[in-house]
């Protein structure tokens, strides 16, 4: 009889194997340690006061079991190329020299400047950073292998050679991808550069492909209140002016505010991501912005029909012989101003009150209709940082539990809104 022969390891299916080793992957330990390293160097002392202004006292622990969160880490090494939709490819040595040179070669036109930088000078390094950033996504560092003589060298041998030969540090994609970082928080943090929305908007650009939003919260803060600098008749004096925060202009831009939001979330730190609802959306500067944008025009028709309405009124009672002429354009002015009035008053309930929109995050009872308008894209934030917070099955909402989770809840409702509103949730009706 023949013997039967065991089963080969190799015979294992590749299925098998991949599901074996997605089990032994630690989401949590990259992300981490992704997050303490992006943090730009010279941006740590501001970074710090502004998280500490917009969020109090209050520390949320980012070592908190997130076993209900919806979604994994983000890892910049492991998920950027695969984003773009690209192979990566490599980048030798020189490659990354050459691009280090030329990093530290671009901030040094800016930061060595002798006079206040242009506008055009900071777009154009900031540019030239989105591309380098979208070149550096897309590669990968290249594996040196070893020649002969190398391999021959016994461990003696090796380390009295390293004895003698001066330490180089080898530049690698993540450490130029941090230079890049830093380079441009310090360009923006030089006193007489003055931010304005094209150059905030290529920051934040460079920084979400870099997956660096850490300094999101300082930079805003910092573009609505960085004096503004004056040159002066003297060549190397410049002054200085205290801007007011609170004005119209220095509002953050709603696209690049989605956009530093969206990728705060994604690095899922709850703490980055509510100081950089708090700088964008929270602050007087933007709520009297979208009054300018939004409510302007609307109101200027309103005060403008009362005079309009009576014009109208007094050609009306010209065409008419039944009455006196002045009792015919009062009645008329009457009746086209209760019209204006009440269609205006609906019109206004009904946009205030609009909550279709709405998914976990509701406005408590009480606030005001014009808080409540205004106040929409807060909101709006708040429902889309839930949403990813929480539980992706929507049968399972509700039952979310841990620091975090009640941390943002209490945060809702320092703001007049509700997380989970019990009477709206499906099957509570």
């Amino acid at each position: 009889m023949k013997a039967f022969a065991p089963p080969r390891p190799a015979s294992l299916c590749c299925f098998c194997r991949q599901a074996g080793t997605r089990q032994a992957a630690a989401p949590w330990s990259s992300s981490t340690r992704l997050i303490q390293q992006s943090r730009p160097s010279s941006s740590t002392s501001i970074y710090t006061q502004a998280r500490r202004r917009n969020l109090g006292s209050s520390h949320v622990s980012s070592q908190q079991s997130r076993r209900w969160l919806a979604s994994s880490a983000v890892s910049t090494e492991n998920e950027s190329p695969a984003a773009t939709g690209f192979p990566p490819t490599e980048m030798s040595q020189k490659d990354l020299s050459d691009y280090n040179a030329r990093v530290q070669k671009l901030a040094k036109t800016v930061l060595e400047h002798p006079a206040v930088p242009t506008e055009e000078d900071v777009v154009k390094v900031l540019t030239e950073y989105n591309l380098m950033a979208r070149k550096l996504v897309n590669t990968k560092d290249t594996q040196q292998k070893p020649t002969t003589a190398q391999s021959e060298k016994t461990a003696t041998s090796a380390l009295l050679s390293n004895l003698d030969a001066p330490s180089k540090p080898s530049i690698t994609r993540i450490r130029l991808m941090d230079a890049l970082t830093t380079n441009a928080f310090d360009m923006l943090l030089y006193g007489p550069v003055f931010i304005t929305p094209s150059i905030l908007k290529l920051y934040v650009e460079l920084q979400c492909l870099l997956k660096r939003p850490e300094s999101f919260p300082a930079i805003f803060t910092l573009y609505r209140e960085k004096p503004v600098p004056r040159p002066s008749s003297k060549a190397d004096l410049v002054t200085y002016d205290n801007p007011n925060p609170d004005k119209p202009a220095a509002a953050v831009q709603p696209a690049v505010a989605d956009m530093a939001i969206d990728n705060a979330i994604a690095s899922r730190d709850l703490s980055l991501a509510l100081a950089t609802i708090d700088a964008t959306y929270c602050t007087t500067a933007y709520k009297r912005s979208k009054f300018l944008r939004s409510a302007l025009f609307p109101l200027t028709g309103f005060l403008l029909t009362p005079p309009a309405a009576y014009t109208l009124a007094t050609r009306f009672s010209d065409y008419q012989n039944t009455m006196d002429p002045a009792m015919a354009t009062n009645i008329a002015m009457a009746a086209m101003m209760t019209y204006s009035v009440c269609v205006g008053s609906i019109g206004y309930v009904a946009l205030t009150t609009a909550n279709d929109q709405m998914v976990r995050v509701t406005w408590a009872p009480g606030v005001p209709l014009w808080e409540r308008w205004v106040r929409e894209e807060e909101r709006a934030a708040l429902d889309k940082l839930s949403q990813a917070w929480g539980f992706a099955s929507t049968e399972k909402w509700g039952e979310e539990e841990g620091e975090e989770w009640d941390y943002l809840k209490e945060f809702c409702g320092l703001r007049g809104m509700m997380l989970d509103r019990v009477e709206l949730m499906d099957g509570m009706e």
